[in-house]
């Protein structure tokens, strides 16, 4: 039964209607409970007593609720009123692309803005193993203020769960249940055969919705629904360019390799057709120009010399095969490609697309002349070999300016065809941890040269890597130039989330190093943070900023929703799983934080050494003394106090007396005031038990420590075994 203007539903006044499709009807309603409008979807009465569908609405619900991204529309509540199904949704107030694409195609510069806010979009959800399978025009909004929305994820579903029945069944009349999911005009090939699909078939549409927006046509038509299919099926359209002169070769070979009939062959993930628009918008939207008779857009021709003004690129040449091994071609691009997706999910660095390096892939290619060809300053290439079944693949990376190499490895692997995948997995997930992580080899080579330029000259993006020196020096002067380079740099650029992420963690340093101290540091740092995911939701150093504040806040609950979310956006970052780990043992589950850090540690060997200090203080805590010295020892920071601090308790546990006030040397060496400031900073990180365990070690190698009592050897074993009840 429809719903009228006045109507209630739940506490929901229904407004308007908005539209219906296959999975209900849509209403504007208004949520009195909060004094704003919203979406309201309803499942058609008729059907709702079938179990089959209410299942399929749940999981539209918790697919849309899973993602949480400024390009797709957010879901509010799922809810039952008077036997009545539905969700409320975020409203959009604007227009669907379908009636903002004029016949001739929409300019350049806007086909380049939609379509990377699209790949991003779709990029998410694949990365949470959700499939749209009906994104088209009709259901991408686009706001008052000119922002995306993708709408109706009611016909995603998480590819993880399906099993080998559940194939998507095309056809050509309206979606029917069970049955139809997808709009046939922008379904892929295997979507409309009914075979399994992937996310690869969202590329597809997505190529569909491209060609639209570039020529004010879909590529594919017919008379009938099976010429229709047939079209799609058998045809290939022609370029864009065919249409409009104009219009860049990088745009028309991104909607070519997007509607490859073959999934093999096309884009294999949406986060690199996401990519090559962040490129082509640098190329297209600085130099652009308008007519003055027309409002055609006419982009400049692609320069690699305004990527070098805008410094700091990064391109990955494709990797080179010894021999004509097709296995081992496949895993060569599969590297390339996850490898300049790896390091994109780094929102600090600007990662050149692999379309625009893809011509590098045949003859031997000089890394200089590529590097200043691309506008990359810093180029990585990698050659694999075989011989029999062990695989040697060697990786390099080369300031392009100066022609230093940076770095270099070789891997040693057996390797199979059956196994290519989790090669894969493993190579790029080390060699991306290694080079772009805070302590990777490219933040710490671009904080480096920016170290000597006054803070007040750099730019919004320069003051964010500048930034990364401090957490590779850790002393007040790097503490002072980051935190005074990064407040001009979001005053310049108030929407700067990596800015405002920075930012945070800088302020945190005050509360915790007491560095530079001002009023409310936590405050501070928590207003930033907030700032920080406000801009960027699916920045990962945004919601690592956040945890790492709320830790220390105390709001445990939400720290910990924080940094699964900061894990979960970027599981490559060693230094996020390293910190939050440490966070996450010192709050009480060791084992589970503890793995965090060794997993840091596998990702990236050349990793500071404090990434081994959780591992000391849980082998501590565990009266495991002989483990947490060797723990500590393999911390190689000479300056590094926590270091000498479990040296020093471990020592003394032991009873090897000598050692343990040698150890207490070095420590008040390095930080003389320890007594009175050692135990208030650990109380900051650590339960008190911990923190009273920890003196008592030191209090044995012979430290008077302010609060310490002189106790008899049973009252310290108790306080011992209050710790280690609490561990995990």
């Amino acid at each position: 039964m429809p719903l009228f203007a006045g109507d209630k539903l739940g506490f929901y006044e229904i407004l308007a209607p908005l539209g219906a499709g296959g999975m209900g009807e849509v209403y504007r309603a208004r949520d009195p409970r909060l004094g704003r409008d919203v979406a309201v979807k309803v499942l058609p009465g008729g059907m709702a007593d079938k179990p089959e569908l209410l299942t399929r609405f749940q999981r539209e619900a918790r697919a849309v609720a899973a993602l949480n991204h400024p390009h797709i529309v957010t879901i509010y509540s799922v809810e039952e009123a008077g036997g009545v199904n539905f969700l409320t949704m975020e409203l959009v107030d604007g227009q669907a692309l379908d009636r903002l694409i004029p016949a001739s195609g929409l300019p350049v510069e806007r086909i380049v803005e939609i379509a990377g806010a699209l790949a991003d979009a779709l990029a998410a959800a694949h990365e949470k193993g959700i499939v749209h399978r009906d994104l088209k025009p009709a259901n991408i909004m686009v706001n008052n203020e000119g922002r995306v929305k993708v709408l109706d994820f009611g016909l995603a579903k998480d590819v993880r769960a399906a099993g080998p029945d559940d194939a998507t069944v095309a056809a050509p009349s309206q979606t029917q249940p069970g049955m139809v999911m997808g709009t046939p005009s922008y379904m892929s090939p295997e979507q409309i055969s009914g075979r399994s699909l992937d996310h690869r078939t969202d590329i597809f549409s997505l190529g569909v919705v491209l060609h639209e927006m570039a020529t004010g046509k879909q590529p594919f038509a017919g008379n009938s629904s099976a010429e229709l299919i047939s079209a799609i099926l058998r045809d290939t359209p022609p370029s864009v360019c065919e249409a409009r002169a104009e219009l860049p070769a990088d745009l028309a070979r991104i909607i070519r390799r997007c509607l490859e009939k073959d999934p093999r062959h096309r884009v294999q993930a949406a986060r690199d057709v996401a990519n090559e628009f962040r490129d082509m918008a640098r190329q297209t939207h600085p130099k652009s120009s308008v007519s003055a008779s027309s409002s055609r857009i006419v982009p400049t021709a692609v320069s690699g010399a305004a990527r070098a003004d805008e410094g700091f690129w990064v391109a990955v040449l494709p990797f080179k095969v010894a021999g004509s091994n097709s296995d081992l071609a496949a895993l060569a691009g599969g590297l390339t490609e996850d490898i300049v997706t790896g390091l994109s999910r780094f929102s600090y660095l600007r990662v050149i697309a692999r379309g625009s390096t893809s011509h590098y892939a045949q003859g031997a290619v000089d890394v200089r002349s590529a590097g200043k060809d691309l506008g990359a300053r810093y180029v990585m290439e990698g050659s694999l070999r075989l011989a029999g079944t062990k695989l040697r693949l060697a990786v390099q990376l080369v300031d392009a300016v100066t022609g230093a190499h940076l770095w270099a490895e070789n891997f040693e692997r057996a390797f199979s065809p059956e196994s290519a995948f989790e090669l894969q997995d493993d190579l790029v997930s080390r060699i991306v941890s290694t080079t772009a992580d805070t302590y990777g080899i490219l933040p710490r080579n671009m904080a480096e040269m920016l170290r000597t330029v006054d803070p007040a000259a750099l730019k919004p993006y320069e003051a964010v890597l500048r930034s990364f020196a401090h957490f590779q020096r850790l002393n007040p002067l790097e503490h002072a130039a980051s935190r005074a380079a990064l407040e001009r740099a979001v005053e310049q650029q108030c929407g700067y989330s990596d800015g405002w992420a920075m930012l945070s963690l800088i302020i945190k340093e005050e509360f915790l190093h007491e560095f530079n101290q001002e009023s409310d540091s936590l405050g501070r740092a928590l207003t930033a943070a907030l700032r920080a995911v406000e801009s960027g939701p699916a920045n990962h150093l945004a919601h690592h900023a956040l945890a790492s504040v709320q830790f220390f806040l105390g709001d445990r609950p939400a720290f910990r929703i924080a940094a699964a979310r900061a894990i979960e956006l970027n599981p490559l970052d060693g230094f996020t799983l390293a910190f939050l780990g440490s966070l996450t043992a010192y709050d009480g589950d060791w084992e589970h934080g503890a793995a965090l850090a060794a997993r840091a540690r596998e990702l990236n060997p050349h990793h500071p050494g404090w990434y081994w200090l959780v591992a000391g203080f849980d082998a501590y805590r565990k009266a495991e003394y002989r483990a947490a010295l060797e723990f500590a020892r393999k911390i190689n920071m000479p300056n590094f106090w926590r270091r000498s601090v479990i040296i020093a308790a471990s020592c003394a546990q032991l009873g090897e007396i000598d050692d343990a006030r040698k150890a207490l040397h070095d420590l008040l060496a390095i930080k003389p005031d320890y007594a009175e400031f050692g135990p208030r900073f650990f109380n900051r990180w650590m339960h008190p038990e911990m923190v009273e365990l920890i003196s008592d070690g030191l209090h044995k190698a012979g430290l008077e420590i302010a609060g310490m009592h002189e106790k008899s050897g049973v009252a310290k074993t108790s306080v011992s075994g209050a710790v280690r009840k609490r561990r995990g």
